[in-house]
């Protein structure tokens, strides 16, 4: 049995799951630099094939006009959210739903920002970021990292004051996530109740997953709200495990990355290493000693350190 199946735990419907059942809304907490363009990719396939309607949140811009995501998930009737930059307090206000929450430690954070920041990350929808890469082009890496901490002050902010027991959202570390992607998605997709024990589906809930598919394909390539072809959307419960399968291994980091594998570095790409710990790498003795400062409780909060006695060795 595979690692996906052995997670596991429900069996399949043999009828799918229309809109007029209740379906809580479904949700994916992340952070800046925390393999969120990785995380959403994978999210977002879940979600086509189940005919769920998405949306994705990075910055408070995004859920305008409405006064707040709750606001935009009700009035878009939004089956599953995608919430980058995680704001506990637009989390309260959300209905009732499930999720997961992925952190990352906060110095790998800031070592992935610097370097995303200075060369790769867009910056067409992102004006304030142009400034501050002019200033990163001028700096050593030392002076750079101290001025990104600045930079990312809100990123650290929002993981600090994260609730991190609530019963309906699982905590997930990103190191572990990308260690470990298939245990560990399959972790996910389990506690949203959208993964199935590997039993047989019928024929017509397979044509049912295929055709929510072709829905959003056809979607991406043409304007406006209509598919390419009229193909009808339905609202299914649960993946078969052969299938979540074949969506991870879509979204491995070597296919991702154009060939390159994890710890091979390519500073001008989104998926610049793939490794934890690069930190080591970059920080010198006075910029951990100003870390330490900053966000070393957070350090600790997170579990990434047990005393704030900690060293670069």
């Amino acid at each position: 049995m595979s690692s996906v199946a052995a997670y596991a735990e429900r069996q399949a419907p043999t009828a799918p799951v229309t809109a007029t059942d209740t379906m809580p809304l479904a949700a994916f907490y992340g952070h800046h630099k925390c393999a969120t363009g990785w995380i959403t990719r994978i999210f977002r396939e879940m979600s086509f094939y189940l005919g769920r309607r998405h949306t994705i949140v990075h910055l408070p811009r995004h859920f305008a006009p409405y006064a707040s995501i709750a606001d935009k998930v009700a009035a878009e009737r939004i089956d599953v959210l995608i919430y980058t930059n995680a704001d506990i307090n637009e989390v309260r206000k959300l209905p009732v739903s499930r999720g997961f929450h992925v952190v990352r430690d906060p110095r790998d954070v800031l070592v992935s920002a610097y370097f995303s920041h200075k060369h790769s990350h867009p910056s067409d929808k992102w004006p304030e970021l142009e400034p501050h890469r002019d200033l990163l082009q001028t700096l050593s890496i030392e002076d750079g990292l101290a001025a990104e901490m600045v930079f990312s002050r809100s990123v650290f902010e929002d993981m600090e004051a994260w609730d991190y027991d609530q019963p309906n959202v699982l905590e997930l570390h990103m190191e572990a996530l990308t260690a470990h992607p298939d245990a560990e998605f399959a972790r996910i997709a389990s506690f949203l109740g959208w993964l199935d024990s590997g039993a047989q589906y019928s024929t017509g809930y397979q044509a049912l997953l295929r055709m929510n598919r072709l829905h959003y394909r056809g979607a991406a390539r043409v304007p406006g709200h209509w598919p390419l072809l009229p193909v009808p959307r339905r609202r299914l419960s649960t993946l078969p495990a052969s299938l979540f399968q074949r969506i991870l291994e879509d979204h491995r980091f070597n296919r991702l990355a154009g060939g390159r594998s994890r710890g091979e570095e390519n500073v001008h790409s989104h998926y610049r290493k793939g490794v934890p710990g690069d930190w080591r790498n970059h920080f010198t003795p006075a910029l951990a000693a100003h870390f330490k400062k900053e966000w070393g409780p957070l350090l600790v909060k997170l579990g990434y350190e047990s005393t704030l006695d900690w060293t670069l060795s």
